[in-house]
């Protein structure tokens, strides 16, 4: 039997995203690869921080759909953290883990505090659940699409989101970033506007949580439309209100040994 030819990774490896306010700077950088075990996967990668505050995810991803097969993410701060889910045939497993005493315990090792399984909701044919991450990756797919809009939902960490995916009027911005290796990227470029629309999927069972790298409400993505590269996130961030968050760096696949 032939094989399914794999589908093409982002022109870009690494995105790295900063922002400013007052006395703080937030950085969250996210990398895509295939996922060494299974090529046919995608591997998702991403890191943030905020001043004592710091989180790092793992997904693995169906690439056709976005949906998550499995998702990691470790929390440090005053707590720490480490929460696997498993999305199985019937249901999502969860479990949370918290260091012992042992600080170069992996978190991995850690003791199991928390095992839960959480029940799918009722989903519209063909609808994938993801990650609020890897919705630059379909957004970015989307953008140079035909379709009129794409939909998903989205597991926070028991919450549940429809995030309606739609086109906005194309635009011009200014930029500032540097090229891994290379240029430094600068003036006023051409760029395709992703608005989500994200809502509660059913009534939320905990507080609302959903944020993309810091921001939650009406997110709109914004694509150069010569590269499709991701250029700003505009959203509203707590305590900031309306906010921009720009590329700081971006390292091309093919610009790599």
């Amino acid at each position: 039997m032939a094989t399914t030819p794999a589908l093409s990774l982002p022109d870009w490896k690494i995105l790295e995203f900063e922002q400013r306010a007052f006395w703080a700077t937030a950085r969250s950088q996210i990398e895509i690869n295939r996922d060494t075990a299974n090529e046919q996967q995608w591997q998702l990668t991403a890191a943030s921080s905020v001043v004592n505050n710091s989180e790092q995810v793992k997904l693995i991803l169906d690439p056709e759909n976005g949906r998550v097969i499995e998702r990691s993410r470790l929390s440090r701060g005053k707590q720490q953290r480490y929460k696997t889910f498993d999305y199985l045939a019937d249901y999502i497993v969860r479990k949370r883990r918290t260091p012992g005493d042992d600080p170069n315990q992996p978190s991995t090792e850690w003791a199991v505090k928390s095992h839960k399984k959480i029940a799918y909701p009722e989903l519209a044919k063909g609808m994938a659940i993801t990650d609020v991450y890897a919705l630059l990756l379909l957004a970015e797919r989307f953008q140079a699409g035909s379709d009129k809009s794409a939909e998903f939902v989205v597991l926070t960490d028991f919450n549940f989101y429809h995030v309606l995916m739609t086109h906005s009027a194309d635009t011009a911005i200014p930029v500032d970033y540097q090229v891994a290796g290379g240029q430094n990227v600068t003036g006023t470029r051409d760029v395709r506007t992703v608005t989500l629309q994200v809502n509660p999927l059913v009534p939320l069972v905990e507080k609302p949580d959903f944020s993309l790298l810091g921001l939650h409400g009406r997110i709109t993505l914004l694509f150069d439309k010569e590269s499709s590269i991701p250029v700003q996130l505009r959203g509203i961030a707590p305590r900031l209100g309306p906010t921009a968050i720009n590329l700081k760096t971006v390292t091309l696949r093919e610009s790599l040994p």
